[in-house]
């Protein structure tokens, strides 16, 4: 098996994409693997899936999964279409999502060490920034939530964490089985604005109760995106204690 023939398979790459180049760079500590698609292939928008006239092609550069002690780049030249629709969109590609800068195998391995480690301890091993990471962990979500079946949404919860003290923070929402439903950036009114977006009107009006703390931004979101919000919302009782627990203000007469 030649090494174009074995890096096809590791990608897991058929007709029309195909590895016509393996390079290593030494000096760089680095395998470019070089793909390439076949000429005359039927291209089509990647939101609609209409077929499209070609645009143009742009080069795009994925991290792949390490060879030996070599860190590994896919280069591909990817064909942009012109929809009419849509606009100038480039092509979808097998070993990789839209937008990403990383292979499927490699967030897959990405979120294997995020089982065993923390984030810092990952991001060091495998040079990875913390934003990197973050968009990560996100695609991840989005697939898992894909694949999944319909998960209950009438009793939520909205939370907020950060991975570092005082930085990069992020919403959660999750439902009463304790299964995450969404991972937004952030801690605003968009954030969480965000996940109700992605509900279907039926979902939404099906809500039964929202549990949060007493975040003005997510009361904001809440009661510009859900019908009868004020009868919805619950907040943690245990802000409601500290808030009864504080002492009252004393105005000098």
């Amino acid at each position: 098996m030649d090494q174009c023939t074995l890096y096809e398979q590791i990608l897991g790459l058929s007709a029309p994409w195909f590895v016509s180049d393996v390079e290593l760079d030494k000096s760089q500590s680095e395998v470019v693997v070089q793909v390439n698609i076949d000429k005359g292939t039927a291209l089509v928008c990647p939101r609609c899936g209409r077929a499209c006239p070609g645009y143009d092609s742009r080069e795009r550069r994925w991290r792949h999964l390490d060879t030996c002690q070599f860190r590994t780049q896919v280069v591909a030249q990817v064909p942009r279409v012109q929809c009419p629709e849509h606009g100038c969109l480039t092509v979808s590609v097998p070993w990789a999502e839209q937008n990403s800068r990383y292979t499927l195998l490699f967030e897959a391995f990405v979120i294997s060490w995020l089982r065993a480690a923390s984030i810092s301890a990952v991001s060091k091993q495998l040079r990875l920034s913390w934003t990197a990471i973050d968009n990560i962990m996100e695609r991840a979500v989005r697939r898992g939530l894909a694949n999944a079946p319909d998960r209950d949404t009438t009793r939520l919860a909205v939370d907020e964490t950060a991975f570092r003290k005082g930085h990069d923070y992020v919403t959660i929402v999750s439902n009463a089985q304790g299964q995450v439903l969404a991972v937004e950036d952030g801690r605003s009114s968009d954030s969480l604005g965000r996940f109700y977006d992605s509900l279907e009107k039926p979902r939404k009006q099906s809500i039964i109760s929202i549990s949060m703390d007493m975040s003005p931004a997510y009361q904001k979101a809440t009661f510009a995106h859900i019908d009868k919000a004020h009868r919805k919302i619950a907040f943690d009782h245990l802000y409601v204690d500290l808030l009864l627990r504080k002492p009252p203000k004393l105005s000098v007469v």
